[in-house]
């Protein structure tokens, strides 16, 4: 077992770094990697910990990025995250979030939802808004709250995995509330993540149209996730074939969030070739001088 794309509370997941090294031990997994929306806030806590254990671990960073009309997630494995320009390139991104944040809003209001921005980041204290984080904005007085799209989240038809469900809804490339995230375009993003010594992974490439992942792989994209939470076993099927046809690196990662955001998706992930997924990212990494951990011999810990 295997999982390359877990998100800690850094971003929006349920379980801080300490707990997902822990459940890496107990799953027995092969390797692990974190992966939190734009932040790199739990790598040093988790690459320590995994160094401790040795436990295979490839730290990383999700990315939301702008091609052309499509809101694309680069999973960006390696990446430099005790470097200050890293650092820096994270608070920016911080900052560029929360513009979109607002503009969301509006965007929202224009919709005739009951929503203000400053009740959003009260919310959040501080923190970039994930899908939860507007159902619970829209829901704070009885007006908002009994709205019938609103509704749908709470106790309606969306309300199995209701912080997932209105992002894809409502803030996905496509949706009604959608938002370009103009300041990442997706290019750039890959030509920087390389500079910062990272390799470059197209997350849940089913988002996106089969000519943009050959495009990119001409602009630096190395990889895509192949088996994930987000496809069934025919859909990783066919992007195995894409990436074999592409000659693109695979990878596998469940985006494990935790209740309550991704109440149904499971930590870990079985695929045939675990093996190979391990052996071609420590050659990525090694390539571009990345930050991983890799235990030729792991400790009966696994």
């Amino acid at each position: 077992m295997i999982d390359l794309h877990i998100h800690t509370t850094a971003s929006d997941g349920s379980h801080p770094a300490s707990e997902v090294v822990e459940m890496a031990r107990s799953h027995h997994l092969l390797a692990f990697g974190v992966a939190d929306h734009n932040s790199t806030g739990s790598l040093q806590e988790a690459y320590s910990l995994a160094e401790k254990y040795r436990l295979n671990f490839f730290p990383a960073v999700e990315l939301d990025t702008l091609y052309q009309d499509q809101d694309l997630h680069l999973l960006v494995y390696g990446i430099d995250f005790q470097n200050q320009e890293c650092r820096d390139w994270m608070d920016w991104i911080e900052k560029a979030k929360m513009d979109q944040t607002k503009r969301r809003v509006e965007k929202l209001k224009g919709l005739g939802f009951r929503i203000e921005y400053q009740e959003l980041v009260g919310i959040t204290k501080g923190k970039m808004p994930t899908g939860g984080d507007y159902v619970r904005a829209l829901s704070i007085d009885p007006e908002g709250r009994n709205d019938p799209r609103v509704r749908e989240y709470i106790d309606g038809a969306r309300s199995d995995s209701p912080y997932l469900n209105f992002y894809l809804d409502w803030l996905k490339a496509g949706k009604k509330g959608f938002v370009p995230f103009e300041e990442m375009d997706c290019v750039k993003v890959i030509e920087k993540a390389g500079k910062l010594k990272g390799v470059a992974v197209l997350a849940h490439p089913s988002d996106a149209p089969e000519e943009y992942v050959r495009e990119l792989k001409g602009r630096g994209l190395q990889g895509l996730e192949v088996y994930t939470s987000y496809h069934s076993p025919d859909l990783a099927k066919h992007w195995l074939g894409v990436a074999r046809e592409a000659g693109l690196m695979i990878t596998a990662g469940s985006d494990f969030h935790g209740k309550p955001i991704k109440p149904k998706v499971k930590f870990g992930i079985d695929c045939p070739e675990e093996q190979e997924i391990i052996e071609r990212l420590t050659q990525a990494m090694d390539s571009s001088r990345g930050i991983y951990l890799f235990f030729p011999k792991p400790s009966a810990a696994f």
